[in-house]
């Protein structure tokens, strides 16, 4: 069943993508002309459509969209399953759906939370990262703390806007995370038909305090 899901919602990237006869995203129509923004792959930081008209230490806006490496990455062959082509990527990649559930993830992001596949797929993403306020009445994504979760809203922009968000500093609170140590993430996130690609580009510890 959730592989039936997550297959048609890469169907959908797929036309739309072949519709348009190109590698843009949805967030990168009507964009400014080339000589006033930069456009670079939110996935592998390379530069799309490079201009001679823009130095390379030129400060000027920049967008994001998707190279033909990366994505040849995230529309996998007929013979490829969801799980094989997220392993494609090193760093951890989750698919969450509009519910904020896990659909599926990557082998690093097992490894990176030490938990078994049958422990992250299917469940909300305040459980599979052990959310200190996951454990509350209303559970992830219905307590107040849940407003002014990072993770939860920028999944949520991108899929209501389309728009890619490139290492965006979380800070979630943790369940085994105390006053003295803070962890923070790096996350990038692309909408995929109906579902979101959330990857973690970052995990660092930091000094914190309440």
């Amino acid at each position: 069943m959730i592989y039936q899901k997550v297959k048609t919602s890469i169907y959908y990237f797929n036309s739309e993508i072949e519709s348009k006869k190109n590698y843009k995203t949805g967030a990168n129509q009507s964009l400014p002309s080339e000589t006033t923004m930069r456009r670079v792959c939110a996935w592998c930081q390379k530069e799309l459509n490079p201009s001679e008209s823009i130095a390379a230490d030129q400060d000027v806006p920049i967008t994001h969209g998707i190279c033909k490496e990366c994505y040849s990455k995230l529309i996998p062959c007929k013979a490829k399953t969801l799980k094989s082509f997220l392993d494609q990527f090193t760093d951890p990649v989750f698919l969450v759906d509009s519910e904020g559930r896990v659909v599926t993830s990557n082998s690093a992001a097992i490894s990176a939370l030490g938990k078994k596949p049958e422990e992250i797929d299917g469940y909300l993403g305040g459980d599979v990262f052990d959310c200190k306020y996951a454990g509350l009445p209303g559970g992830c994504g219905n307590t107040i703390h849940c407003k002014s979760c990072t993770i939860r809203n920028t999944v949520s922009a991108t899929l209501q806007s389309g728009k890619s968000h490139v290492r965006v500093p979380a800070y979630p609170d943790l369940y085994h995370i105390t006053c003295e140590n803070k962890v923070r993430f790096l996350i990038t996130t692309e909408r995929v038909g109906n579902t979101v690609l959330l990857r973690i580009d970052e995990i660092a510890e930091e000094n914190g305090s309440c």
